[in-house]
């Protein structure tokens, strides 16, 4: 009876332990898409500010966002971001071309606006 109730504890045990770590994943990648969906609104604005917005399918929540470092081929807003890594937000084109759209930078700590990639 009581090498029963061993397993038992230790199965029930095993499950909690797992539910407790996979629970914390979820919670982790949520707090990651909250910090870009507000770096994608910025960008947004952004593009609504300069009159780009009807490049871009009006749907932010869709935008791509990566990691990029500043290089040459950036119109910085901001110098003092040259060489630094920074979200890249870039936009569905309105005809599904490949360019069109400009690509936002948006500092990943603030959610400002910082620069952009000009296209053709």
């Amino acid at each position: 009876m009581k090498l029963k109730f061993m397993y038992f504890a230790l199965a029930l045990f095993s499950i909690m332990l797992i539910m407790g770590c996979s629970n914390k994943s979820v919670i982790e990648n949520s707090n990651d898409t909250d910090s870009y969906e507000d770096a994608k609104a910025a960008a947004w604005g952004f593009l609504k500010e300069e009159g780009w917005q009807d490049q871009a399918k009006d749907d932010f929540q869709n935008a791509k966002v990566k990691e990029v470092i500043i290089d040459n081929k950036y119109v910085l807003l901001d110098k003092a971001y040259d060489g630094k890594e920074v979200l890249s937000v870039s936009f569905e084109d309105v005809d599904n071309a490949v360019t069109g759209t400009t690509l936002i930078l948006v500092d990943p700590n603030t959610n400002k606006v910082i620069g952009y990639m000009p296209t053709e």
